[in-house]
Formats: structure tokens, sequence, C-alpha cells
């Protein structure tokens, strides 16, 4: 059965979501590297950031061939752990009287940069959320019905 385009939109949503990260920790790290150089704890980050982006690749390939734990994966992983992660410190930021652009994209040279791939990661998360649990996608992920003894 050929995936429906709700999965195929959350599928290109959930790579435009990875990117959007990997653009991120490429500001971030520029941002560090200018300001003092890069330590092993930044390479260590490198390292783990660049091992839960292609996880999460991978996880969105099985996803599009219709894998159920793979929808399930993502949704509990990226849908509400990295989502959590993304939107709690700068909303604990904003309660503290940050401006959204310092909440959200912080103070450096990158700031508005930042601030804007994040808020596209952001919608990305969840657009794709959502279409991977719309009507279409969830008939396709359906288990098939067992064959009548």
């Amino acid at each position: 059965m050929e995936a429906p385009e709700t999965v195929k939109h959350a599928t290109l949503l959930w790579a435009t979501a990875i990117a959007a990260g990997i653009v991120e920790t490429v500001l971030a790290v520029s941002e560090i590297a200018r300001d003092s150089g890069l330590d092993a704890g930044v390479w260590m980050n490198i390292g783990v950031r660049s091992a839960i982006y292609l996880g999460a690749f991978v996880l969105v390939a099985f996803f599009a061939r219709g894998r159920r734990w793979a929808r399930v994966s993502l949704a509990l992983l990226l849908s509400v752990v990295g989502l959590a992660a993304m939107v709690v410190p700068s909303a604990m930021q904003l309660a503290d009287g940050e401006t959204l652009i310092a909440a959200v994209g912080g103070d450096g040279e990158f700031a508005l940069a930042f601030f804007v791939v994040r808020l596209l990661h952001v919608a990305a998360v969840l657009l794709a959320t959502g279409l991977m649990f719309s009507t279409g996608a969830n008939d396709y992920f359906r288990k098939p019905a067992l064959a009548a003894a």
C-alpha cells in the first residue's frame, strides 16, 4: 500500500524539523567558536546531537515505510521530549521577563537567525505530528485484519 499524502507530507516536515535542528547546532557552535573556541565539551555536544539527528532520520525513514513503532517513537521522542526541550526553557525565560527573540534565539550575533530557524523547527514538529495522526495516516498505519480461519 502506497503511503497517503498526509504521511508523505509528515515525512517532509520531519526532515525539515531535523534539518532545522542541524542548522541550530551550526549557529550555536559558530557563536561559541567565535567567542571562546571549541573545547572538548562542545565537540561532545556535537557528537551527541549528530547521533540524535541520525537516529531521527532513521526513524523518519521507517515511518515513511509504514512502521507503526517508528510513528510512536517519533511522537514520544520528538513530538513530546524534543518539543519540550525546545519550548520549556524559552517559556521559562519569557516568564522571567526576557524578550521573545532573546528567550528563543539568545543574545549573540546569530540570535535572529536562530530565532527564525527555531520557529521553523517548532512549526515543522507540530505540523508533522498532526499529519502523522490524521485520518489518512491512521488508516495507513492500521494493522491489517487477520484473515478468518
